[in-house]
């Protein structure tokens, strides 16, 4: 990919990822647009890759002297992406709705990385220095 594919790149990575939040946080518990369990499953697997991707997007962009520290997004998506789908206590029981949920909760970590990514600025940070050879 070249350097001017890169931005086309990640924005179309943003508008998936925000389409498939949008669609997520509609779902109804007994509604028609319900998925299966194998949909919702596969679903939170994308939600996740999709965070995973905005976080680190997001904590690049975050300049070392942010008045305020990092944004406190990427604390809860440190704790929430990547995690099991079970439980490590019994009863292992997998059910559609918990894993909506599951996709849901994720959907809303996506939409708040989607937040701070629009809010972080596009230019990169002022390392210092003289940008001219005039002394």
């Amino acid at each position: 990919m070249t350097a001017a594919a890169a931005p086309e790149a990640a924005e179309s990575l943003r508008g998936k990822a925000r389409a498939l939040a949008e669609e997520v946080l509609v779902w109804a518990p007994d509604g028609e647009d319900r998925p299966s369990l194998d949909q919702a499953v596969a679903v939170v697997h994308q939600l996740n890759a999709y965070g995973e991707h905005l976080q680190g997007a997001v904590q690049a962009g975050v300049r070392p002297d942010s008045p305020g520290g990092p944004p406190p997004i990427l604390g809860e998506a440190h704790g929430r992406l990547g995690q099991p789908l079970t439980s490590a206590v019994p009863p292992f029981v997998l059910t559609t709705d918990a894993v909506v949920r599951r996709a849901q909760n994720l959907a809303r970590l996506v939409t708040g990385l989607l937040s701070a990514l629009d809010a972080t600025p596009s230019t990169p940070p002022d390392l210092g220095g003289n940008t001219t050879n005039t002394p």
